[in-house]
């Protein structure tokens, strides 16, 4: 299983990631990426990479 980093989000985002090798949330650009769950819900990729649905 991929190792889990600090929660992060996007400025304008509207879930937060766990896992650096989200696709998504690997192209966040660094100026709007913020350290946190930015009170939001985990993203679809995240939530698939935890469960072992995506490739690792």
């Amino acid at each position: 299983m991929p190792k889990q980093i600090s929660p992060y989000h996007s400025k304008a985002g509207e879930v937060y990631h766990i896992y650096g090798i989200c696709a998504s949330g690997s192209i966040i650009a660094k100026s709007n990426k913020v350290t946190g769950k930015g009170n939001k819900k985990l993203c679809k990729a995240c939530v698939d990479i935890r469960a072992g649905k995506r490739p690792r």
